[in-house]
């Protein structure tokens, strides 16, 4: 309601959220068991790194500096408080990664696997509800299994067999 920009949205275009670490493993499980996508898998934190930082290592997936509109995060519809929410995947290309994953900083946080701490996930990329620090591609936050949250979703990877 509070929103003067994208008031309109097809919620069917919304990111996945609200699902737990063990719902994203399960869910990558029955997509590869089934064949509808072979090898799937929640990515690693450093697939995901890699996939948000390109080989140049950026700040953010657009470079050095996320403006307001770049990524769905706290600022971008004035802080304010009828106005946070997700927006559609791609609605914001300048969080478009140098390899063309949509979103890699901000509207969700995503799962990811943690290297540090096998069997936990680490979560990346921030939300629409915290600002540019958070959705740096370096940033990682310590997850928990059972968590679920509506700033919460998950991407997948897959490896070929």
């Amino acid at each position: 309601a509070g929103r003067t920009r994208r008031a309109e949205q097809d919620w069917m275009r919304f990111p996945v959220s609200g699902v737990s670490f063990d719902d994203a493993n399960a869910f990558a499980a029955w997509l590869d068991r089934t064949g509808r996508v072979h090898g799937a898998r929640l990515c690693d934190e450093y697939e995901w790194e890699r996939a948000a930082r390109g080989a140049d290592a950026r700040t953010y997936p657009s470079g050095a500096k996320l403006a307001p509109d770049d990524a769905n995060i706290d600022v971008t519809y004035g802080r304010e408080p009828l106005a946070f929410g997700p927006d559609e995947v791609g609605a914001h290309p300048g969080s478009r990664s140098p390899i063309g994953a949509d979103d890699m900083a901000g509207n969700l946080w995503e799962l990811t696997r943690s290297v540090h701490t096998p069997g936990i996930p680490a979560v990346r990329g921030g939300s629409w509800y915290q600002g540019d620090l958070s959705a740096q591609s370096q940033n990682r936050e310590d997850g928990e299994v059972s968590a679920r949250s509506v700033t919460l979703g998950l991407r997948l990877c897959a490896t070929p067999r």
